[in-house]
């Protein structure tokens, strides 16, 4: 099963940033409507599951 942690639209958050913990990231889709483009982000774990948009890192 894949995880969040190995997915190309996990970013992890920094030990610097305020809402830091350990394993947590933003998954961030990139989308695009009539108006342009445009992304969602969502806070999520590097070990959570993986979701139907899961892309393998390069």
């Amino acid at each position: 099963m894949a995880i969040c942690g190995e997915c190309a639209h996990f970013f992890k958050i920094p030990e610097t940033d305020l809402d830091y913990e350990e394993g947590k990231g933003d998954c961030v889709c990139e989308r695009q409507d009539q108006k342009g483009r445009f992304w969602l982000s969502k806070p999520v774990f590097e070990k959570d599951a993986g979701c139907d948009e899961m892309k393998p890192k390069h």
